[in-house]
């Protein structure tokens, strides 16, 4: 007998479609993606078309058709897709349609059922940007949703860029993108890890570019890595020459995109005469430059608060320092400028700065003028040093940038236009974490210990929750959950200190009582030597390693416990000490015994380095030997009477 397969069952129900429902209904079945694709993906991008015209310096459209498959609940991330909508970018439409596994209608979405939000109701922010977003409620998996839009927008130097792919564990069939741009015009583009042909043609005074791939795998995030993303297909879009809100700039270098963003900013650094008068006074005693910044800083952060401001041509514009003396508020670019506006009262130049934030500072493509900036900081070139100042904070400490905006280039806008420069890359002397500890056990295998520890540097950061949680409860919260890596104790006391100068420091002082910390077995005790700062991580074995292997920053690790040992017990096994030495990093332990007491020191040091992905499993390696020794136990054995 014939064997016949529930795929079968499916393709000749398929095929009898004019007797139930029209063809056209059934469209992106999930049976029919291929099985590599859906390996490793949560979602599966099945059509990603963008046609993107541009009309003249300051008219363009957006026409996109995006379908997806989402495969199971971890997949419906990419389920639902703003569309924003401000006073230089209009929506023109939206069709949202569901498909169920088969490839059948289950719902057409109706307008009511899309939510509107403004971008301020995310958080403290004042802005005219909207943006529209369905949610769907959907039980059973696979399904499909498509969404086709069109956008229309008023002056543009932001182009809409193609990538691949939208994000980690998504596999795709098919992206493709279209650009349509008047011949007197210049695109200008640049192609990152993609290899294959653009099409270019002229119909009608109009260039024509075109360009897709297909049949891409899912991809995996990668431990110490630059980012699988950053590794994939995509390519950069800008104009030539734009006008938005008729301001002209043009992209045809970093000094021009600087001049424009001047522009944008003259005539908005007048600072009241009343607050002038009072900033001569604050500063009348100051007795060199870099003393007048800091009182200068130090004012402002107290009489301001960060606000995000996106009204009209706000996204790039910062509102007038008169309105950020008045009001008190403003977002990165205002409090910058006000931030500057105040150092020109007492003829000190600085550079308002444009940045991409974030924690990651992988390298941007700075041989291609565009603009990857979402923040503003403020350089202050004096004689002797240069101060880099975030604004938007109120505890920031004087001249320290951290992890936010530090080893990156950043554009410097003049008065002749912009440079690129780089802000400050913190060493491994300046990022110091020092832990000096004693643990007094108790027979019983109990410890109480007190903890002393120093932060510096970028390490300044590990707490820093602590400085911004007021209240007791918030911040014991934090060192239970998040800091302190024991399985089982109670804190009796802590405290801590900050240090705000230019390499910011705190310290951290605690005492525990800690259940448990040495295990029992017989008449015997194992007592952990490195329980509060141990490496546990191993990265995952790998088949293919996609990316290198970058450290971002370099630290350095110091850590110095006495244990002092119970009554009755005499040392068994002391660990020997270790060095483990790379240029992945360099470690370093040793236990010694005085009288009563084990004395534990240990090191351990990284710097900031890219390895080739080839040496994966040297890595993996190095790792485990760092965890191994992490491990090292003291054996204490009770002594009898004879």
């Amino acid at each position: 007998m014939k064997r016949i397969t529930l795929l079968s069952l499916i393709a000749h129900f398929l095929l009898l479609t004019p007797v139930f429902a029209k063809k056209e209904t059934f469209k992106y079945p999930a049976f029919t993606i291929p099985a590599e694709l859906k390996k490793n993906a949560n979602a599966v991008v099945r059509l990603d078309e963008a046609e993107f015209t541009v009309h003249s310096r300051k008219s363009s459209s957006l026409t996109q058709k995006m379908v997806i498959t989402i495969l199971n609940k971890k997949g419906e991330a990419y389920a639902s897709i703003p569309f924003g909508y401000s006073k230089f970018e209009t929506l023109e439409s939206l069709k949202i349609t569901i498909y169920n596994s088969l490839g059948l209608v289950i719902k057409k979405v109706k307008e009511s059922e899309i939510k509107d939000y403004s971008y301020s109701s995310a958080g403290e922010l004042i802005g005219d940007s909207r943006f529209k977003i369905y949610e769907p409620v959907q039980k059973q998996y696979p399904y499909t949703i498509e969404y086709e839009s069109v956008s229309d927008y008023k002056g543009l130097f932001v182009y809409p860029s193609w990538k691949a792919y939208p994000g980690y564990l998504v596999g795709v069939e098919k992206s493709i993108m279209k650009v349509i741009i008047p011949s007197e015009e210049k695109l200008r583009y640049k192609c990152i890890n993609f290899k294959d042909s653009i099409s270019t043609t002229t119909i009608n005074d109009q260039n024509i570019y075109q360009w897709g791939i297909d049949s891409l795998p899912a991809l995996k995030s990668e431990a110490y890595s630059t980012g699988v993303l950053s590794q994939s297909p995509q390519i950069i879009l800008a104009p030539l020459d734009f006008e938005m809100d008729n301001y002209p700039g043009s992209l045809e270098s970093w000094n021009s995109l600087g001049k424009w963003s001047a522009i944008l900013n003259q005539g908005r650094d007048q600072i009241p005469e009343e607050e002038q008068a009072h900033i001569i006074e604050l500063t009348k005693d100051c007795q060199t430059d870099i003393e007048k910044v800091k009182i200068l800083y130090e004012y402002m952060q107290s009489k301001t608060r960060y606000v995000g401001i996106q009204l009209g041509i706000g996204g790039w514009q910062s509102f007038p320092a008169e309105m950020v003396s008045e009001k008190g508020y403003g977002d990165c670019k205002a409090l910058s400028n006000y931030m500057k506006s105040l150092l020109k009262v007492v003829h000190i130049s600085s550079n308002y700065t444009l940045v991409k934030a974030g924690e990651s500072n992988n390298l941007q493509h700075t041989d291609f003028v565009h603009s990857y900036f979402n923040h503003v900081i403020l350089r202050v070139p004096l004689q002797k040093d240069t101060i880099w100042l975030e604004c938007t904070s109120q505890k920031m400490p004087f001249g320290y940038l951290g992890t936010f905006t530090d080893d990156r280039d950043v554009l410097c806008v003049n008065d002749d236009g912009g440079e690129l420069c780089h802000t400050p890359i913190y060493t491994i002397e300046q990022n110091q974490q020092i832990q000096n500890g004693t643990f007094t056990l108790l027979k019983n295998g109990d410890a109480h210990a007190e903890i002393s520890t120093i932060f510096t540097g970028i390490q300044y950061e590990n707490i820093e929750t602590l400085y911004h949680r007021s209240s007791v409860d918030d911040q014991k919260k934090f060192l239970y959950e998040e800091h302190i890596n024991l399985p089982d104790f109670t804190i009796n006391d802590y405290h801590f200190q900050e240090d705000k100068k230019q390499i910011p420091s705190s310290v951290l002082s605690v005492t525990l009582d800690v259940r448990n910390y040495a295990s029992q077995t017989g008449d015997r005790l194992f007592i952990p030597l490195n329980k509060i700062n141990r490496i546990t991580y191993i990265p995952p074995k790998l088949e293919n390693r996609l990316t290198d292997i970058r450290y971002i920053r370099s630290t350095e690790d110091k850590d110095s416990i006495c244990f002092i040992l119970p009554e009755g017990y005499k040392i068994e096994s002391l660990p020997e000490g270790k060095i483990i030495e790379s240029d992945f990093g360099y470690y370093q332990s040793n236990a010694e015994l005085v009288g009563n007491k084990v004395y534990y020191t240990r090191i351990f040091r990284k710097n900031k380095n890219t390895f080739n992905a080839s040496r994966y499993e040297e890595f993996r390696s190095f790792r485990k030997e760092l965890a191994k020794a992490d491990k090292a136990s003291l054996v204490l054995k009770k002594i009898t009477k004879s």
